[in-house]
C-alpha cells in the first residue's frame, strides 16, 4: 500500500432496508472522487428516527453484508451498531479519525441535509472531522445548493463538494410498504436482500 492517506466514504443510513439506490450513490461516490473504500454504516439508533419503528439492527446489518457481498469496494462498518442511546455523527467520525489516523473521510449526505445542517449535533465539528459530499440529484437546484455551501463553509470552514447522482426514485420506507401490500420489489433491491426479506418475514404487517 502507498504512503499516502486514505480515502475512504462513509454512507450512514438505517438501511431498512438497503435498496438498488443506496448502491448506486455508493458507487458515484466511488468514482467521482477516487476513493478507495465506501464504508457503509447502519445506525443502530439515529436520534432523528427515535420515534420510528425499525428492523432490528442485526437483520439490517445482514441485509448490508449480502447486498455488497460481491462489490470489492463497498465494507460494513458497524460502529453504530450497540444499543446505546443515541448514535451522533460527530462522535462517529471522531472515533474513526482516532482509530484510522492515516484516513481521510468523506461522508455522504443528501443535499438537502444542507439545509437543516445547523440543526445536528455539532455541526463544526463534524465539518473538523471529514470532508462533506451533498448528493444532488435535482439539477435544476443547484445553484441553490451552491449558495448553500458557501455559508456553511464560511460560517463552519466545512469543505464541501457536490456529489452528482442519477434520479433514482427509491426509499427505503415505499419498500416496506410494497411489501406489506404483498407487491413486487425484485426490481428495488438485490435478489439477495430480497430472499433474506422473504426468509425472515420482515416488514409483514
Amino acid at each position: 500500500m502507498s504512503d499516502r492517506e486514505r480515502r475512504i466514504g462513509i454512507m450512514g443510513g438505517t438501511f431498512d432496508p438497503i435498496h438498488n439506490a443506496h448502491l448506486t450513490l455508493a458507487r458515484q461516490a466511488y468514482e467521482q472522487f477516487s476513493l478507495d473504500e465506501i464504508w457503509m454504516l447502519p445506525n443502530g439508533n439515529p436520534p432523528h428516527k427515535r420515534n420510528t419503528r425499525q428492523a432490528d439492527v442485526e437483520y439490517r446489518i445482514d441485509m448490508i453484508r449480502l447486498a455488497i457481498q460481491e462489490i470489492p469496494y463497498l465494507k460494513l462498518c458497524d460502529i453504530e451498531r450497540s444499543g446505546q442511546n443515541y448514535h451522533y455523527t460527530y462522535e462517529t467520525l471522531q472515533q474513526l479519525n482516532k482509530k484510522y489516523p492515516d484516513t481521510v473521510f468523506y461522508f455522504i449526505m443528501g443535499a438537502d441535509s444542507l439545509f437543516d445542517f445547523d440543526q445536528w449535533k455539532e455541526p463544526g465539528i463534524i465539518s473538523r472531522e471529514c470532508i462533506l459530499l451533498a448528493a444532488v440529484r435535482d439539477h435544476h437546484r443547484r445553484g441553490e445548493i451552491e449558495e448553500r455551501i458557501r455559508e456553511l463553509e464560511e460560517k463552519y470552514e466545512s469543505r464541501i463538494y457536490i456529489l452528482g447522482t442519477p434520479n433514482m426514485d427509491i426509499a427505503s420506507e415505499d419498500i416496506r410498504k410494497a411489501l406489506a401490500d404483498k407487491s413486487e420489489i425484485s426490481h428495488l433491491v438485490p435478489a439477495a436482500v430480497e430472499n433474506y426479506i422473504r426468509q425472515h418475514n420482515l416488514y409483514c404487517m
